[in-house]
């Protein structure tokens, strides 16, 4: 039986799909390279082809592997799915260990099913497109394990590329992906921007994942709360991210408090991380 999460992609999304930051490894969705992008001071951009995010990878196919290990050179991946969803996900596709890649399991939330459907379900503020309390949630409980490892990678292991990714690659990818730009140094409007391509990323699933929700209780019931919070969790707004940031500003105390107080990474820790992270190479795409 196939996974509600493997890609279906038309000849439009495709070409789109082909081209930076977009990568096309066959069995993943929303795959793209989280490099390229322009530093707010004008001295380079973020590094690229080293840091990777997709969703989850259980249907790439052995000419994805070969990309990804092979050409792509990627050495490991961090997996932020809980154990709940890793179980019920095995029920139709197993945890895919790829031979030369290293998985490196780091939940968010390691007891608590965070995936999509569920998210949606837990926040009522979905309904209204408020995701900021999720995205809370998350900064909160990621810092200290699953966030801390994927940045300590990037420590100790400048020339070795990664892959993040969670059950699609939004919500708990997402908020990793924003705080590494962060600290790059990256304007707000372009992460924001970045963040928003996941609607593009989740096309090719995103009907499927629907047609299995739309049959959960909850939402076969027709209630219109419900399945406006159930659209609302398939998309990726840029004010949903400008308000997550808003938020690692004003209570986090910004990235670097963050990676500070919720990671206890030490200053001159922190420093040689955005060091590996930015280059003085000029940025693919435009400064917004």
């Amino acid at each position: 039986m196939a996974s509600r999460y493997t890609p279906a992609y038309t000849e439009e999304t495709l070409a789109v799909l082909s081209r930076p930051p977009w990568k096309l490894v066959q069995g993943i969705a929303n795959f793209r390279d989280i490099g390229g992008y322009p530093l707010r001071d004008g001295s380079g951009s973020v590094r690229r082809a080293y840091i990777y995010r997709s969703a989850e990878p259980s249907r790439i196919t052995e000419e994805g592997k070969i990309l990804l290990r092979d050409t792509m050179k990627v050495s490991h991946t961090y997996d932020l799915r809980s154990v709940p969803e890793l179980k019920r996900m095995e029920k139709e596709t197993p945890i895919i260990e790829i031979e030369g890649i290293t998985r490196n399991f780091v939940p968010v939330f390691k007891d608590v099913d965070y995936s999509p459907e569920n998210v949606a379900l837990r926040f009522k503020s979905y309904s209204s497109g408020d995701l900021t309390e999720a995205y809370r949630c998350i900064l909160q409980a990621g810092g200290k394990t699953a966030y801390r490892s994927i940045l300590s990678h990037v420590l100790t292991r400048p020339d070795e590329p990664l892959l993040i990714h969670c059950t699609v690659g939004k919500d708990r990818t997402g908020v990793i992906t924003a705080l590494i730009l962060l600290l790059a140094g990256v304007g707000e409007e372009v992460i924001a921007e970045e963040y928003a391509l996941t609607t593009l990323g989740m096309g090719s699933v995103k009907e499927a994942i629907w047609d299995h929700l739309i049959k959960q209780p909850l939402f076969a019931k027709g209630d219109a709360e419900a399945i406006q919070g159930l659209e609302n969790m398939l998309s990726s707004r840029k004010d949903t991210m400008l308000k997550t940031l808003k938020i690692i500003d004003e209570e986090f105390g910004g990235v670097r408090g963050y990676l500070e107080k919720q990671c206890g990474f030490s200053e001159e820790e922190i420093e040689i991380i955005r060091k590996n992270i930015v280059c003085d190479e000029p940025p693919c795409f435009p400064l917004k």
